[in-house]
């Protein structure tokens, strides 16, 4: 998991800047925050696990950005069209989607969870 932050925050800092201090900066800020928070952030995941898919569509989706934004840059023609950049608008319209239909799902299946442990509660009183 740290493999992947570390090529992303690399990626993130060549594709924001053309000052290579800016770039270096970023990378060893990203690298030691990456080390002191690397425990925490796996004892998190292990307590909630379906945040770790969310995170994977995040990265997946700052990778899909970063390609196509070097891939427009490059002048990159895949099967014969042009590739464009991804729209900013469209990348946080994503980001907002992902995080809205997480919140609603978690608060699902919280509700759902309770209805369950309220039922098994009520059998088991009644036997």
């Amino acid at each position: 998991m740290n493999l992947v932050f570390s090529f992303d925050s690399i990626l993130s800092a060549m594709a924001l800047t053309k000052s290579f201090a800016i770039m270096a900066t970023a990378i060893i800020i990203s690298g030691l925050l990456m080390i002191w928070l690397a425990d925490h952030v796996a004892e998190f995941l292990k307590k909630n696990r379906m945040y770790e898919v969310l995170g994977l569509f995040i990265l997946f989706i700052v990778g899909v950005m970063l390609v196509s934004e070097g891939g427009h840059l490059a002048h990159i023609q895949l099967f014969g069209y042009k590739v464009e950049a991804m729209q900013k608008s469209t990348f946080y319209f994503v980001l907002a989607v992902l995080i809205i239909v997480d919140v609603v799902q978690g608060r699902y299946q919280k509700k759902l969870l309770a209805r369950q442990a309220k039922l098994r509660l009520a059998g088991q009183k009644s036997a």
